[in-house]
């Protein structure tokens, strides 16, 4: 009997297990969505105030991505065989007689197509004039590697200037720095001049110094001109400068300039003043002197 009875409790057991629900299997795994490709990057555009100056000019040869363009100019030692030059736009402005003028920087370019950028390398200077007719640029003239001024390529500062009246003029102020002392000049151009030259027969310096604490060397200097026109009897007006600055002297160079100790100086004042007078060719010194030393 309680071998009956243990039968038909195994049996019920059995058939309660049957019954149950068998665990839900888990989910199979989702395959992930396809990552979308990023978009490109939009190229970078460099920001140029002269690009449609520039492409008139240039062309094709213009490079909206590093705004310059590389080219060809003829190069002032050897006019026969093209420079290869990455130029850029330096300045531009608009003429009495309702044309535009761009002054253009260039340096010489590396294989590669950027620009050389040593440090005793002048940069080239050339002027395009140019009109805006319906909406168009179209180049007039063309005044290319009319100079080479400044270093590390670079022409320097363009500034525009009032010649005389009704002539519009550019001024570059270029110079360098070398072993501590900086010298700037100033040149001048007519960009309406059938040929265009630099008009000062010997550009002046209206910037020069090595700083007030310049070490254990025999002169510490510095210099500075205001410059300005003033009405005369050539076709451009004179050019005036103003110049104000000091040197300072050390008292006993072989004594003192051996050891680190600051050296005694002696100051003297750099002061005075210079006229420069066109003579039909190119403006000369006719009153004063530029006291602002060279380097």
């Amino acid at each position: 009997m309680k071998t009956l009875y243990a039968t038909l409790v195994l049996a019920a057991l059995a058939g309660c297990s049957r019954d149950e629900p068998k665990p839900a299997a888990p989910p199979a795994p989702q395959a992930a969505p396809p990552v979308a490709a990023a978009a490109p990057a939009p190229a970078q555009v460099k920001q140029d105030p002269y690009a449609d100056l520039m492409r008139a000019i240039f062309g094709a040869r213009y490079r909206p991505a590093t705004a310059d363009a590389l080219a060809e100019m003829p190069d002032a030692d050897n006019p026969k065989v093209p420079l290869r030059v990455v130029a850029t736009g330096a300045g531009s402005t608009r003429l009495p007689t309702g044309e535009t003028v761009l002054a253009v920087n260039a340096d010489v370019a590396e294989a590669d197509g950027t620009a050389s950028a040593g440090h005793s390398s002048p940069g080239m200077l050339s002027i395009y004039v140019l009109d805006n007719a319906g909406g168009q640029w179209r180049v007039l003239r063309r005044h290319e590697n009319v100079a080479a001024l400044g270093s590390l390529g670079q022409i320097g500062d363009v500034k525009w200037v009032q010649l005389a009246k009704g002539k519009t003029g550019l001024a570059v102020l270029n110079g360098a720095t070398y072993q501590g002392a900086t010298v700037t000049y100033l040149a001048l151009f007519d960009p309406m001049a059938p040929k265009v030259a630099d008009l000062m027969a010997e550009d002046p310096a209206v910037y020069s110094g090595n700083g007030d604490d310049c070490g254990p060397v025999p002169t510490c200097w510095e210099a500075k001109a205001d410059w300005r026109f003033e009405p005369g009897a050539a076709v451009y007006d004179d050019l005036v400068l103003t110049i104000t600055g000091h040197e300072d002297m050390a008292k006993d160079p072989d004594a003192e300039l051996g050891n680190e100790a600051r050296p005694v100086r002696i100051r003297k004042s750099l002061d005075g003043k210079a006229r420069y007078v066109f003579d039909g060719k190119q403006y000369r010194l006719s009153e004063g002197e530029n006291t602002i030393p060279g380097i």
